[in-house]
């Protein structure tokens, strides 16, 4: 037997006093025989998800038990351990978050000295914490390549537009894809520090654009609709569903925390948090992100949830990949409109909660955001990646009068990316520049981007990762890690109530 990929973790579900975690390994030449070295964990089914070639992907389900003590369990197979660990029954648990793991254009890779360099700043931390949980908020890969890598796709790229969106998607095609994304993700995540993350952090996972390729949904109608791009994205998502969600590739299984949307959106409930990872490229096209459709179910789930109640959730973390708060490129989008043709940041823009487009829906999920703090007491913090910077945005709600103010308030902290190097320094003036102002989402709710506690800046143009760590006061802790600054930046979010 010989072992490709993995392992690699995921959070599957979570109860007050019990863990359940998997384990994804990719082999050839038999099936692993995975076993429990240590630890209070047992060891349930094992599952084929997928088979390419000779190359078999397998999930193999644990149940892991919680004690009135942080644990560790010890798990391996073919004379090869790994190790990791859970939070006491009841406890908050440890976790980081991180975004960007890869590179959008060879020349990227040239702007930095070690592209795994801050996977090594990362692993030094989880040594020094003990991370229970490694949200990963998009760009797990990079898929950019695609026009280069498939030969099929390469010609058909270069054919004249008309002509490429009335192409067959072929069995060729299909073939060159399917391998690429496979290979992909097993060259992308074999490498040491990464590979040493996931086998030793259980993850929670949700795609963006890159996953797919650069700029997937905000394109124009018949571009996205037309066969090409639609068998590129099935197997985009077909590999996605497999190693990210650790679903078996024949369908039907749903992820345990899922929301029954029409993408992959999921919730999971750790100590006293909700951690829900909003699936924006499934359903996005340049007039929506989520249909309305999804957007009922999931704030259905979060209104019917037991937030209000003792024992409920204190705190729900929205993992949106895209900022929600950021500087306004909507008014550079609408510049583009004076302009003949197509502009090449024109799919980049459409993305943002900001494009003229998405405006609504933005204001609506806003809107949900603060009912949701004032009828449940849950404090909502936005987790965002997607942008390759690290900063902090601040959305105020002054309406009414009631409650002591911290439910009209919610962070958003961006962490981006692990690995992509972050835009030169013309793009971070232009990023100040578009933050100037503070702005009026609505009459009585304003959104504006802070300085990052203790710089003067708002946004830090380096590689980065945040390191999220509650205490024993309810508070969460988030510590961002800059490439090149000695100190970490800390922003500290207090609960809504006060013990």
């Amino acid at each position: 037997m010989k072992l490709i990929l993995g392992p690699v973790l995921s959070l599957r579900n979570t109860s007050r006093i019990h863990w359940s975690v998997s384990v994804l390994l990719v082999t050839s030449g038999g099936v692993p025989d995975l076993e429990i070295v240590s630890g209070r964990a047992e060891r349930g089914a094992v599952q084929e998800l997928l088979s390419f070639k000779e190359q078999i992907v397998y999930r193999f389900d644990l149940r892991v038990d919680l004690d009135a003590a942080p644990g560790q369990v010890t798990y391996g197979f073919d004379g090869k351990s790994w190790s990791f660990s859970v939070p006491a029954a009841g406890a908050d648990p440890q976790m980081v978050f991180v975004s960007c793991n890869g590179f959008s254009a060879p020349s990227e890779i040239k702007k930095v000295d070690d592209k795994n360099g801050m996977w090594k700043v990362l692993l030094n931390q989880h040594r020094n914490t003990s991370y229970n949980l490694m949200i990963m908020g998009g760009d797990q890969i990079y898929a950019d390549e695609i026009w280069e890598k498939c030969p099929d796709i390469k010609k058909w790229v270069e054919l004249p537009r008309l002509e490429r969106r009335a192409r067959k998607f072929t069995a060729v095609m299909r073939s060159q894809v399917e391998r690429f994304y496979f290979e992909l993700y097993c060259l992308r995540w074999k490498q040491s520090e990464v590979s040493e993350a996931l086998a030793t952090i259980p993850t929670v996972m949700m795609w963006d654009d890159h996953d797919i390729f650069d700029g997937w949904g905000s394109y124009a109608p018949e571009d996205q609709n037309c066969p090409v791009y639609q068998g590129i994205y099935e197997e985009a998502r077909r590999h996605f569903a497999v190693f990210q969600q650790q679903l078996p590739d024949v369908g039907g299984e749903q992820h345990p925390g899922s929301l029954g949307t029409a993408g992959y959106s999921t919730v999971l409930r750790a100590g006293n948090y909700l951690i829900l990872s909003l699936d924006a490229r499934s359903e996005r096209s340049q007039k929506q992100v989520l249909s309305r459709e999804s957007w009922d179910r999931i704030w259905s789930w979060l209104e019917n949830c037991d937030s209000a109640q003792e024992n409920g959730p204190k705190h729900l973390l929205f993992v949106a990949p895209v900022p929600i708060v950021h500087a306004d490129f909507g008014r550079l989008e609408s510049l583009f409109g004076w302009f003949p043709g197509d502009q090449e940041l024109e799919d980049d823009l459409r993305d943002h909660w900001q494009s003229p487009p998405h405006r609504k829906e933005r204001l609506r999920t806003i809107h949900r955001m603060f009912d949701l703090m004032e009828k449940k007491s849950c404090r909502v913090t936005i987790l965002s990646g997607d942008v390759h910077v690290a900063c902090l945005g601040v959305i105020e709600n002054e309406r009414g009068a009631s409650g002591q103010g911290r439910e009209k308030v919610i962070n958003q902290l961006t962490a981006s990316g692990i690995v992509h190097p972050a835009p030169p320094k013309l793009m971070g003036w232009l990023l100040n520049r578009l933050s100037d102002e503070v702005e009026t989402v609505v009459q009585g709710i304003t959104a504006r981007m802070m300085e990052l506690p203790t710089k003067r800046a708002k946004y830090m143009l380096a590689r980065n990762f945040l390191s999220l760590e509650p205490d024993d006061q309810s508070r969460l802790w988030a510590n961002w890690y800059v490439e090149g600054e000695e100190e970490v930046i800390t922003k500290v979010v207090h609960p809504i109530l006060s013990e």
